[in-house]
This record gives C-alpha cells, structure tokens and sequence, in this order.
C-alpha cells in the first residue's frame, strides 16, 4: 500500500530527498538486545521509499497527461522535469539505502562478536543460513556458544549486562 505523498516537510539542504523521519537509534550504551528489540539491525526504509517515489512520479504524469493542452505531452520538458525529481530522489534514496544497510550489518556483526566472544567469519556463515529474525539470531549465537538463552534473558530483562 502507497501511502500519501507528504507535503511541507521542512527540509535540510543536506538530506532534501528524504520525505519521512529515520529511524531513531538507542545510544551506544544501550545492550545489544535491546538495540534489536529497538529495531536498530533492521532493513532500512529506504528502499520502499524509494519505490513509493517511483509510484507517485507515475501518478503525477497521468495527472499531468490528462490537464495537458498540446501535441507533445512526453516531450515537454515539464513531463521529463516530473521524471527526472523522481528518478533524482529515488537514486538518492536508494544509495542511502545501501549504505545504511551495509553500516548496519557490519554494526551488528562487530557488536554481536564482541558480546559472545565469537569468530565473525562463522557468524557470517551461521547468518547466510538462518532464516529467523535478527532477535532469534542473537539467542541462536547464545545457544552455540552454550549460554543458556532463558538466563540470559533474564539478565537484559533486570538491565544487567550481559554474561559473556
């Protein structure tokens, strides 16, 4: 489902293609589960913002077609100029994107290794082959290392650092 396209966003000349709000990280201090739980590992929006350009810049062409008075409507440089913002935002958006992402990942490895003391390269491998959530990875790496997963959530349950 697109949502509506926002409008009068105060803008920052450094971030002018971002139409919504990021997503709003725990402090560095904060446990490592509790930055999971918070959503800090998760894909970023990004990419479905960057689609939801795309569908609003073809709504704004139909809507431009049907109020047009001339010979040539996908000539016009007013057509071409809906085309070019859109594809602009959605590049920029979408390399936004990838770095987020590729910074959260290699965050969460570095972080996820530190807490359990364990090899990245097995964790990488352990991860190309999961298919839970990053919440149950974190329980799954606990399990391999032999932590008992219900002690250690108690531990983050009572705010206490974690064991390893």
């Amino acid at each position: 489902m697109i949502p509506t396209k926002p409008t009068h966003r105060k803008r920052t000349p450094f971030y002018w293609w971002r139409r919504f709000r990021i997503h709003k990280s725990l402090p560095y201090k904060a446990t490592l589960l509790d930055k999971i739980r918070n959503g800090d590992f998760e894909y970023p929006e990004y990419f479905q913002q960057a689609e939801w350009e795309l569908a609003w810049m073809r709504d704004e062409q139909k809507e431009f077609l049907s109020n047009y008075h001339g010979d040539n409507p996908m000539g016009d440089y007013l057509y071409l100029d809906i085309e070019k913002r859109a594809r602009k935002r959605y590049n920029k958006l979408y390399e936004d994107g990838m770095k987020t992402e590729h910074d959260r990942m290699d965050d969460f490895k570095t972080k996820l290794c530190k807490e359990f003391k364990f090899n990245k390269d097995k964790l990488v491998d352990i991860m190309e082959e999961f298919g839970g959530t990053t919440e149950d990875l974190y329980f799954h790496v606990a399990d391999l290392i032999g932590i008992n997963t219900d002690t250690l959530n108690k531990l983050n349950n009572f705010g206490g650092k974690n064991c390893c």
